[in-house]
């Protein structure tokens, strides 16, 4: 009996084996075969993707000699466009010996000039032509365009890098002398005469292109040893300008130069290519070349999905036959979730192989093996063995997750729920716990730390869905049946929320409708924090208003401010302007009215320039050209330029700047506007006969200056105040000023992200400002 037994079990053990293995060599026969079939590895060099390849390896190997003949690092666009950047400087010059000034940068530094820093910066080219660039759109066409070609050219020398190495060619000049050339014999001779026409088996194509002296091309042939329409589609390459576009997007009428007298001849040997296809199996190149890469396998993949189907089947009957014996082992006792996730993850990841068709092509263990010195033959085997080891492990994970759902049937979906799902087991302990998230998530207290309980609600999250993408197909049900029982879940939570917002609501109204005396009796839950903001709302409701009306007193001030400040330069021009309508006037006292029209006029220029000026400050619409710049330096150009303020105002100056540079990232102009108006503002306010005093603090974290001063006329403003516009620490409004540059100062180094402070100690006036370091 035992011996019947044992043989019945080594029978069954024979058919599992055979059911696995007898799939797994299949696919193993099955696959190289049908891979095998797919794409077209031949070369087809009819593509205008591989012409315009071969002719931009002309502009390289141009760039490449007039790089070597000027024995410096020119730009691409100095070689492809002499003549914009000439006809451009050109143009400068004139317009320069017509104001009087001389320019004496080249072209060539200018590219240079440009070429030092990314993106070739206005700044840069601007003081190169000049303080009226803006208004040259030549210039910055030259700029764009510079950049594009240069990006054109990267490209162009990164497809010819790849090349270059499985290719040869020969430059000649228009005497026939050979310039440059990679190739260890003559080309030209090989593509003359009877090699022309069909070349020898040894070479797999070849190409002449020919520049005459003016750039134009007077020659393209493509041989190979197959007819084809290759040199036509040459002959269209190689005429085209590469760069027609610039004409339309920068406005740029300048030719591109292509070589001039010079004729380019490629050559690649059928070893060559051979080489190249095999070492860019994953490159674009190889599309360039005609070779299809891509490899259907729709049809293997449900060739693949037969097999498991077999093998699935065979695990489902086979322990129906009772003289086996089988279907009753520990294996197929795994738990459901355990069968699911497994499953899934296998045979999910293998049927998305087989759907790759340059995936499953790959033969790793074979490469690794022949890269360290096994023999071509016995790693062949070990890739093929390799190979046959996976399919039949996939299989087996068929037959075992068959195997294990075959106890539904047997001990019927009750019990099997019961006893094989974790999930069941587990449930009183997730009730529990969801309902302890959901109590906690109703009276959270958001001004706590609400991080463990988020955490609690992603991780029971990510589990369920985490569970429910292993069970692939399956998983749409059992995403159904979550998202039905979160509805539920959420719409409960909802409705307990909607009661906490209707009794918050009750007391916002309350509130709203002037009851600041108004309690909130019951529990808000999640809005419990806002009892105590709502008190603070009551407390605060005054201060609201006292800064409501305070705006209001601002905005009459500035009414009132710009009135008087616009009307009094306004009315003595109108007022001279009649003076000057008498015809008996003497000149002197014309001359006289002029000059003071003259001051008027140009006062009432700069407070309209000071208001538009701050008013793009204080919206934001300011840009801002942050460069490294040496505040200290910046302070002396303002101490030097504003000499004859300072001297005339009889003010003892004391400057405390630091030896060394301080250089922060700032826009100069705007920073020295800053210092402009803090110095100007000393000279007109400080008492005379008083001293000033300008430091500078350079520290590792911030740089800090300070400007104190003694005011002539007695400090009884708010400091907080003196920067708003139009406010004057005069207020009788009798002397120069327009009220604005205190607030323009503090808009930029806000705007720069320092900080402007104005304190104020009895006639001791300062002000502070701090820029920190990045």
């Amino acid at each position: 009996m035992d011996i019947k037994l044992k043989n019945s079990r080594k029978l069954a053990l024979v058919l599992v084996v055979l059911v696995i293995l007898l799939p797994s060599l299949a696919m193993m026969i099955i696959r190289p075969h049908y891979i095998k079939g797919q794409g077209n590895s031949e070369p087809n060099f009819n593509t205008s993707s591989f012409m315009s390849t071969l002719t931009h390896s002309n502009y390289v190997l141009y760039a490449e000699e007039k790089q070597r003949e000027n024995q410096a690092a020119m730009i691409p666009f100095d070689i492809f466009f002499p003549s914009a950047l000439n006809d451009t400087q050109t143009k400068k010059n004139e317009e320069s010996s017509n104001s009087g000034s001389k320019s004496n940068t080249s072209s060539q530094e200018i590219s240079q000039e440009t070429l030092d820093e990314e993106n070739f910066p206005s700044s840069k080219y601007k003081d190169t032509f000049g303080d009226e660039y803006e208004s040259y759109t030549s210039e910055e066409a030259v700029i764009a365009s510079a950049n594009e070609i240069s990006s054109k050219f990267s490209r162009w020398e990164d497809n010819f890098s790849t090349l270059r190495s499985y290719l040869q060619y020969e430059v000649r000049d228009e005497d026939g002398k050979i310039v440059d050339s990679n190739a260890t014999e003559e080309l030209e001779p090989l593509l003359s005469g009877e090699k022309a026409d069909a070349l020898d088996k040894k070479y797999a194509f070849g190409a002449v292109i020919k520049y005459d002296g003016s750039g134009n091309v007077s020659q393209a042939e493509f041989f190979s040893g197959k007819a084809s329409n290759a040199t036509q589609l040459l002959n269209e390459q190689v005429r085209q300008n590469p760069c027609s576009e610039f004409d339309s997007q920068y406005g740029m009428d300048a030719p591109f130069q292509k070589p001039q007298g010079r004729t380019y001849l490629y050559l690649m040997t059928a070893e060559n290519l051979a080489t190249f296809l095999s070492s860019s199996p994953g490159s674009g190149y190889l599309e360039y070349l005609g070779v299809n890469t891509y490899q259907a396998t729709d049809d293997l993949s449900i060739v693949f999905l037969t097999l498991l189907g077999m093998v699935a089947a065979a695990a489902l009957l086979l322990p129906f036959i009772k003289q086996l014996q089988m279907g009753d082992e520990k294996i197929f006792q795994a738990p459901f979730e355990l069968v699911c996730i497994i499953a899934s993850f296998i045979l999910g990841f293998s049927l998305s192989m087989s759907v790759d068709g340059s995936a499953m092509n790959k033969e790793p263990i074979y490469n690794v093996l022949h890269s360290i010195g096994v023999p071509q033959e016995l790693a062949s085997i070990l890739q093929y063995f390799w190979g046959f080891i996976g399919w039949a492990f996939i299989f087996a994970v068929c037959y075992w997750a068959a195997g294990c759902l075959r106890c539904v049937f047997i001990i019927g979906p009750k019990r099997y729920i019961q006893e094989r799902v974790i999930i069941y087991r587990i449930w009183p302990w997730a009730k529990s716990s969801i309902k302890n998230v959901y109590n906690s998530m109703l009276h959270v207290n958001l001004k706590d730390d609400t991080t463990k309980v988020l955490i609690k609600v992603v991780l029971i999250n990510f589990i369920i869905l985490g569970f429910i993408s292993f069970m692939w197909v399956w998983g749409i049900g059992a995403l159904i049946i979550y998202s039905i029982a979160l509805f539920f879940l959420l719409r409960k939570y909802c409705n307990d929320l909607q009661k906490q917002y209707h009794r918050l609501l009750d007391a916002t109204n309350q509130l709203a409708d002037g009851n600041l005396n108004g309690t909130i009796p019951e529990e808000l839950g999640v809005f419990e924090p806002f009892r105590e903001e709502i008190t603070k709302i009551r407390s605060g409701f005054k201060m609201a208003v006292d800064e409501e009306v305070k705006s209001q007193k601002m905005k009459t001030d500035l009414i009132t401010n710009v009135s008087h400040d616009l009307k009094t330069p306004l009315t003595a021009i109108i007022t001279y302007v009649d003076l000057l309508k008498d015809e008996n006037l003497p000149d002197e006292e014309r001359r006289r009215y002029i000059e003071v029209l003259e001051q008027k006029s140009t006062r009432l220029k700069l407070l309209i320039e000071d208001l538009f000026e701050i008013s793009k400050a204080t919206s934001r619409n300011v840009t801002l050209n942050i460069m490294d710049v040496d505040i200290v330096s910046l302070m002396q150009q303002a101490k030097l330029e504003l000499q004859d303020k300072i001297e005339a105002s009889n003010l003892y100056f004391r400057w405390r700047l630091p030896e060394e540079k301080v250089v922060l990232p700032l826009d100069s102009q705007k920073t020295y506007r800053v210092f402009e108006n803090l110095l100007v503002n000393i000279t007109k306010y400080a008492m005379p006969r008083t001293r000033v005093y300008v430091d500078m603090e350079n520290d590792e974290k911030r740089v800090r200056i300070s400007m104190k001063n003694i005011s002539a006329s007695e400090l009884n403003f708010n400091p907080s105040e003196i920067t708003e516009r139009f406010v004057r620490g005069d207020v009788s409004r009798n002397t120069e000023g327009s009220g604005l540059g205190l607030a323009i100062a503090k808009s930029f180094v806000e705007l720069q992200g320092g900080n402007l402070q104005i304190m104020v100690d009895a006639d001791l006036f300062t002000v502070e400002i701090v820029f920190p370091k990045p």
